[in-house]
């Protein structure tokens, strides 16, 4: 076996730690898992040694087989949680994500004050949360650290704010003084590609690591995605199905609709036009969980869903809404309905809300390079990507893995090692494409009519709200 020819690529992810060494030419040789504890359904948090814990599992059984033939390291993980850790880098209070109830506030109050979504949903009203409800915790705060960037420190001891561009970091000093925060609290801003330090002599006593391997920057995990994917060309799109999920395509100039988000791409010269549903993924856990189904069954697709319509605002939604308090709907129960056509349902009402992101993408003059690739816990079901590809109306396509982010960590290390030119040319060699599934027109012609009802009842919700979820949280 030849020395160095493995990547150890990370991804604390919103349900499920991911660890895995990827060869240099983009094959996972091994993988380990760490689901974290059922979380709260109010409080979005991470216990204080979770991370660690999901680390010290994971980072084991792989130093174990290959520890001697890891050349770098990368790190990704979901967004927006922080951690406050104090000057020994010790967390100092659990890790709270952005579908943490107790932060709605916040994003309602600087939604309305801002352009920047990105900056004004994201990472700031955590912040503030602290800020506010958590004063001797926020001014006992050294750093605040996303969750990927608190791994960083743990293998290398750095204090750094991981990004994959300018253009999609965290945060800014402007915006954190603007807010009332104090921008010492956080750290600098290192951008996809950066070396942030290297593996220490405390990581390889705790973790059994090799000391004075680079550890490089990559940013958020749907970045991670993205590189994972190959979307780095006009036309080319990712939809990430996992916890949350979204819609993300690669376009040649900035998009100004507020229902979406849209931001320089770390290829210069590009945007990313993205549209984000908060709880896809999470929508399926939750009743299957609900419901009592210990085992979830694959998604069938000779099975069309009765006309049940299930809008997946759990925790509010992003786009097209922007609004942290809107909810969830069944609409069209019968008697005559089983628990499976409330599964159903769910499913479908995860895919019409991509098609509804995809819809107001394409309103804004933007058009889409078929197949969309498609990553995550919903890409490991072929039959449910072959569903997609009818409800959408477009082709689908699987990669070699459905762990994206850790391909796309790869290829970030295969660049930053010098094995690469750019990004693109590493993900041409990387990337390979599994399946490619087509929309079957019948059945795209049905999931229209039900597009236009999930439509109707959206703005039902919207215009007409039955219930304002603000009054549990006074």
């Amino acid at each position: 076996m030849a020395r160095d020819d493995l990547f150890l690529c990370i991804d604390a992810g919103t349900t499920r730690f991911k660890s895995a060494l990827v060869s240099i030419e983009g094959s996972i040789e091994a993988k380990e898992e760490y689901y974290y504890p059922h979380l709260d359904d109010l409080r979005h948090e991470y216990h204080t040694g979770e991370f660690r814990k999901a680390l010290d599992r994971t980072l084991g059984p792989l130093t174990a087989f290959a520890g001697e033939r890891i050349r770098a390291v990368g790190v990704t993980g979901h967004g927006p949680t922080l951690i406050p850790v104090g000057p020994s880098g010790a967390p100092l209070y659990a890790g709270v994500g952005y579908l943490d109830d107790r932060v709605k506030k916040y994003i309602a109050a600087l939604a309305k004050k801002t352009q920047n979504l990105l900056t004004s949903t994201m990472y700031i009203p955590i912040a503030l949360f602290f800020k506010e409800e958590q004063p001797e915790i926020y001014g006992s705060t050294h750093k605040f650290l996303q969750s990927f960037d608190y791994l960083v420190h743990l293998l290398a001891g750095e204090y750094t704010a991981s990004a994959s561009s300018l253009g999609i970091r965290p945060w800014d000093r402007g915006a954190l003084e603007a807010a009332g925060l104090d921008s010492g609290k956080f750290p600098e801003v290192s951008i996809m590609g950066q070396e942030v330090g290297r593996t220490s002599g405390p990581a390889r006593e705790k973790f059994g690591i090799e000391r004075g391997i680079p550890v490089y920057a990559v940013g958020v995990d749907f970045a991670a995605a993205l590189v994972g994917a190959g979307t780095m060309r006009k036309g080319m799109s990712c939809e990430r199905a996992g916890s949350s999920g979204g819609i993300n395509l690669c376009w040649d100039r900035l998009v100004g609709d507020r229902r979406l988000l849209s931001y320089e791409h770390f290829i210069e010269g590009l945007w990313n036009v993205a549209g984000i549903t908060s709880t896809s993924g999470k929508a399926v856990d939750w009743i299957t969980r609900l419901l009592g189904i210990t085992k979830r069954d694959p998604f069938r697709y000779g099975e069309v869903p009765k006309r049940v319509l299930f809008l997946p605002y759990l925790k509010g939604e992003r786009t097209p809404l922007w609004d942290p308090y809107a909810q969830g709907v069944f609409y069209g129960l019968r008697l005559e309905h089983d628990r499976e056509d409330l599964v159903r349902a769910v499913y479908l009402g995860t895919a019409l809300a991509i098609r509804d992101c995809i819809q107001i993408i394409e309103e804004n003059g933007c058009a889409f390079m078929e197949p969309v690739v498609t990553t995550g816990w919903g890409a490991r079901e072929e039959d449910f990507v072959r569903f997609k590809a009818d409800v959408v109306g477009k082709s689908f396509s699987q990669l070699q893995t459905q762990d994206g982010e850790l391909l796309g960590v790869a290829i970030v290390c295969a660049v930053s090692e010098g094995l690469y030119g750019d990004l693109a040319s590493a993900a041409g060699m990387m990337v390979r494409t599994k399946n490619i599934f087509h929309p079957d027109e019948k059945r795209h012609s049905y999931f229209n009519e039900l597009f236009s009802l999930y439509k109707e009842i959206q703005q039902r919700v919207i215009m007409n709200k039955l219930f304002d979820g603000r009054s549990l949280l006074s």
